[in-house]
C-alpha cells in the first residue's frame, strides 16, 4: 500500500469534497478519484459515499482515519528520529578559570549544536590539553595557552586583563597601581599550572622587589582569601573570571597594574584535521 493513498484518503476525509481535497494536494479531481477508488479495492471496503452534490464518510472510512493519521505522522517523523539516534559526540575540555561572559557563550553554543552533538565537558588545566587532543581524548578544548603543536590549531576567543588582589586596607580610594607599589610586598601563587601562564612576569616582578611565596599555594577562594589576610600579600588573577565574582569587595580590591602588561588570552583549540568543528569554534569566538 502506497502511504499517498492515505494522504489522499485523509484529505477527502477532512474536506468531504473531492474537488477541494484535490486542489489541497495540487492535483485535479478525477486523478484523486482514482487514488481512492485503488485503496479501497485494495482494501476490499468503501470508505466513502458518493453522490453528485454529497461526500459522506462510511463507517470503514470513520475507522481507517485514526489509523491512517498514525502511520502518516510516524512516517513523517522518521527523518528526524533517525538523525536523533546519530549524534556525535563533541568532548569540550575547559580550563580552571573562565569569565563570567566566556562561560555564557559556551553553554549558548553547546546548546546550539545539541541537534547535531552530545556535548560531554571536562575541566583540567590548560597544560594538560595538548596531550589530550592528540591522544584523541578530547575533542576540542578552551585553553589559556597557545598551542605551537603541528598537528593542533588555535583560534584566539578572548582577552583578559590580570589584576591584582590584595587586602582592601592596602590601597584605599586608588583605581591602579603600578609595581613600583608592589615593591616588598609578597606575591602568592596559585596552582601549579599556572606557572606557566605567569611565570615571566613573575620573574619580572621578582627583580623588582617582589617577593614571591611559591611554596605555599591556593586552590580555592577560600585559601585565597585566608592567605592574603593581612596587607603585605597579593595574588594575580585574570579579571572577571566567575570565581573572582564571588570575591567579597569589603575585604579584597581588585586593581590593575598599569606599568606591567600581563593580559590572559584564551584559545580555542582543535586537531588539524578537525575541520568539522570549524563551525563551532566561530561561534565561539564570535562577539
Amino acid at each position: 500500500m502506497d502511504v499517498m493513498h492515505l494522504r489522499f484518503f485523509l484529505a477527502v476525509a477532512r474536506e468531504l469534497n473531492f474537488t477541494r481535497a484535490a486542489e489541497s494536494l495540487h492535483m485535479s479531481a478525477p486523478p484523486l478519484s482514482k487514488r481512492i477508488k485503488a485503496l479501497e479495492s485494495e482494501l476490499g471496503v468503501r470508505l466513502f459515499d458518493r453522490s453528485t452534490h454529497h461526500t459522506a464518510l462510511t463507517d470503514a472510512g470513520r475507522a481507517l482515519i485514526p489509523l491512517a493519521e498514525r502511520v502518516v505522522a510516524d512516517l513523517d517523523a522518521l527523518p528526524s528520529a533517525v538523525r536523533a539516534t546519530h549524534h556525535t559526540d563533541l568532548r569540550l575540555a575547559v580550563p580552571d578559570e573562565l569569565t563570567h561572559e566566556q562561560r555564557r557563550r559556551i553553554s549558548a553554543v553547546a546548546d546550539q549544536v545539541e541537534e547535531t552533538h552530545r556535548v560531554i565537558i571536562s575541566q583540567m588545566p590548560s597544560l594538560e590539553m595538548p596531550e589530550q587532543l592528540l591522544g584523541g581524548e578530547i575533542d576540542l578544548a578552551i585553553s589559556h595557552l597557545p598551542e605551537h603543536h603541528p598537528d593542533l590549531v588555535g583560534t584566539l576567543l578572548a582577552t583578559s586583563r590580570v589584576v591584582a588582589v590584595v587586602d582592601a586596607s592596602r590601597f584605599a580610594g586608588v583605581d591602579a597601581i603600578t609595581t613600583a607599589d608592589l615593591r616588598g610586598m609578597t606575591l602568592v601563587s596559585g596552582p601549579r599550572h599556572w606557572d606557566l601562564r605567569y611565570g615571566p612576569c613573575t620573574r619580572l616582578l621578582r627583580d623588582l622587589g617582589v617577593l614571591v611565596d611559591a611554596a605555599h599555594r591556593y586552590s580555592t577562594i577560600t585559601g585565597m582569601a585566608l592567605m592574603l589576610r593581612g596587607g603585605d600579600r597579593f595574588t594575580l588573577v585574570p579579571e572577571g573570571t566567575e570565581s573572582m565574582r564571588a570575591i567579597d569587595r569589603s575585604e579584597f580590591t581588585l586593581l590593575p597594574i598599569s606599568d606591567l602588561a600581563m593580559p590572559m588570552d584564551t584559545w580555542a583549540i582543535r586537531r588539524a584535521d578537525g575541520h568539522d568543528l570549524d563551525a563551532v569554534v566561530a561561534a565561539l569566538a564570535a562577539e
